[in-house]
């Protein structure tokens, strides 16, 4: 009996070793681990001069470009292009995390950046020219912070929300390829609930204004449910 008790556990001992070495490495933000995102925009196969499945255009220019692996807001016409993306989030915390790049030099420089709860919702957006990471809402800059790069660099953004009580604690981190995610977030807003006028209730987005006279470009964008992400570190 007890060889046979014996010969059972190592059996199952050796079934959850395997089922560890079949498990798949975890998904990485900047190096740090973060749960599988609730919706990924799938720029890497999309047809070359279509649009991401999924993907709708409110404003601009937007295809993939197949061969660069990109997903490109035309310079032209020059507006603030807009593009949403996956479902509907009510009233609920999110993350996005995109990795994009705008080129340009000297004044004309383009900015770009990623939000979440379309229209009445919050963006997050990074400006060459003048060097800053800004939070904006309904077109209107809530917070500034300096972040020093350059136009033609690969950054990441990351723009978390995550509901407080009555209010709304909004964060968020930027920071270059080849650079690790930061481990603080670059700054934390909060807003309370009956500040808001219009409920944060929309799709997420990309976004790209390509005052350079060059296509803005993305390369990834995710968006993950705040539910998931209390014990992953991608929010303190």
């Amino acid at each position: 009996m007890t060889v046979f008790v014996t010969f059972f556990l190592a059996a199952i001992s050796w079934g959850r070793a395997k089922e560890r070495e079949a498990a798949p490495p975890p998904a990485t933000v900047g190096g740090t681990p973060v749960n599988v995102p609730a919706v990924i925009l799938d720029i890497a196969s999309g047809r070359d001069g279509s649009l991401p499945g999924g993907a709708t255009v409110v404003r601009g220019q937007w295809t993939v470009d197949r061969k660069a692996g990109t997903l490109n807001a035309a310079a032209e016409p020059l507006l603030d292009s807009w593009l949403e993306f996956g479902p509907e989030i009510r009233e609920k915390g999110a993350v996005i995390v995109v990795s994009g790049r705008a080129p340009g030099k000297g004044r004309l420089q383009s900015r770009f950046g990623a939000g979440l709860y379309g229209k009445n919702g919050f963006q997050l957006r990074l400006v060459s020219a003048t060097q800053k990471l800004e939070l904006v809402r309904r077109g209107v800059v809530l917070h500034r912070e300096a972040f020093a790069h350059r136009g033609e660099d690969l950054c990441h953004l990351e723009l978390s929300v995550k509901a407080d009580r009555h209010h709304w604690i909004v964060s968020g981190r930027a920071w270059k390829n080849e650079d690790e995610r930061p481990g603080e977030a670059a700054f934390r807003y909060k807003i309370f609930a009956g500040e808001l006028l219009f409920p944060l209730a929309g799709r997420s987005l990309l976004f790209a204004t390509p005052f350079s006279g060059e296509p803005v470009s993305f390369s990834s964008a995710k968006v993950y449910d705040k539910t998931l992400l209390e014990d992953t570190g991608v929010e303190e």
